[in-house]
């Protein structure tokens, strides 16, 4: 799930940031508002999300020297056949 949160300000976002992670949502990405010059006060909009990617499995390792023996022994297997 994602939400967009919108915020003015840096007091502002503080709090939206802190109610967001007390859900247990985490901060995606900020962008500041399309029209936010430096020198401006901070606004834009933040996104959260519960995505939490050290929960994805990783890949499994592959043991390549295990494979590589295998398929020798089949080649061997085969040639033995001829």
């Amino acid at each position: 799930m994602e939400i967009k949160v919108k915020y003015k300000g840096l007091a502002e976002r503080k709090k939206k940031i802190a109610t967001n992670e007390a859900q247990g949502l985490r901060m995606k990405h900020d962008n500041f508002a399309p029209d936010w010059k430096p020198g401006d006060e901070f606004h834009g909009t933040m996104t959260f999300t519960d995505f939490m990617p050290s929960a994805v499995e990783p890949e499994p390792v592959r043991d390549l020297e295990a494979e590589i023996d295998e398929l020798k022994q089949r080649v061997n297997t085969l040639e033995r056949g001829k």
